[in-house]
C-alpha cells in the first residue's frame, strides 16, 4: 500500500514539473514575440546664433543631442525627439546651464530651435519654429530667411530683383518660397533703406532640396567676429 502511494506521488510531482516548464517556456516565447511599440517622434534641428556664447551642448530632457560642441554659427542637423512637452537646454562646455525652455514636439513634425542673444550679449533665448519640409515642385528648390541679428532692422531677401522674403524682423522666419534649382545669388536687403546688407553669391541649389539662409551677428560693431554674417542651412 505504501509503495502504491509513493509511485502515485512521484507521478504527480513529475506532471507538475512538466506543467511548470511548459508555462515558463510559453511565457518566454510570448515575451519575445510581443513587438515593442514604435517610437513616436518629431525631428528637431538647431541654429546657434549666440555670438556671446562659447561652444554649446544641447540637451533634450537630460540627454545630450549633439556629438560635438556647437560653436557660434554652427548648426545641428535634425535629430529624433519623442513627442510631447520636452525640455531643451543649452549648456556651456563647462556644464553650466545657459538657457532652458520647454517646447511641444508633435508626431512627424519638423522644427528648428534658434539660439539667440540680445545685442549686449547678456540675455540668451531659445526659440522654436516649425519647418514645412514638403517637397518643392519638379526642378525647383525652396528657400527662406531667418533673422537672428539683435540690432539689425527688418530684412528682405531678394534674387534677381524678385522679393522672396519681406520685412522679416529679429527672431522671425519667412515662409519658404520655391525657386529654380540652379546656381543662384541672393541679396539680403535692409527693408527700410533698401540697402544691401549681405550677399550670398553663387549658391548651388539642388532640385528637391530645402534651404534656410540665416543672418547672425551685430550690425553696429567693430568686432569682425561679431559682425553680420549669412549662413546657409540645408533643411532637407
Amino acid at each position: 500500500m505504501n509503495i502504491k502511494l509513493l509511485k502515485t506521488s512521484k507521478v504527480l510531482l513529475f506532471a507538475s514539473l512538466v506543467g511548470m516548464v511548459a508555462m515558463t517556456t510559453g511565457c518566454d516565447k510570448d515575451d519575445k514575440d510581443t513587438p515593442k511599440p514604435p517610437v513616436v517622434a518629431g525631428k528637431v534641428s538647431l541654429l546657434n546664433a549666440s555670438f556671446a556664447s562659447d561652444s554649446l551642448n544641447i540637451f533634450v530632457d537630460t540627454k545630450k543631442a549633439n556629438n560635438k560642441l556647437l560653436g557660434y554659427g554652427d548648426s545641428l542637423n535634425y535629430v529624433d525627439v519623442i513627442t510631447g512637452d520636452r525640455a531643451f537646454e543649452l549648456k556651456a562646455k563647462d556644464g553650466n546651464s545657459i538657457v532652458k525652455k520647454t517646447f511641444k514636439v508633435e508626431k512627424d513634425k519638423n522644427y528648428t530651435l534658434l539660439a539667440a542673444n540680445t545685442a549686449d550679449g547678456e540675455t540668451f533665448e531659445l526659440i522654436q519654429v516649425s519647418d514645412d519640409l514638403t517637397a518643392p515642385a519638379t526642378d525647383k528648390a525652396k528657400i527662406r530667411l531667418i533673422h537672428l541679428s539683435p540690432d539689425a532692422a527688418e530684412l528682405n531677401l531678394t534674387s534677381g530683383g524678385t522679393k522672396l522674403a519681406e520685412n522679416v524682423a529679429f527672431k522671425s522666419v519667412s515662409d519658404y518660397k520655391e525657386v529654380d534649382a540652379t546656381k543662384t545669388s541672393f541679396a539680403i536687403v535692409d527693408a527700410e533703406g533698401n540697402n544691401t546688407v549681405l550677399n550670398v553669391n553663387d549658391l548651388e541649389l539642388v532640385k528637391g532640396k530645402i534651404y534656410t539662409i540665416w543672418v547672425v551677428g551685430l550690425d553696429d560693431t567693430d568686432d569682425d567676429k561679431e559682425g553680420l554674417k549669412a549662413h546657409v542651412f540645408i533643411n532637407k
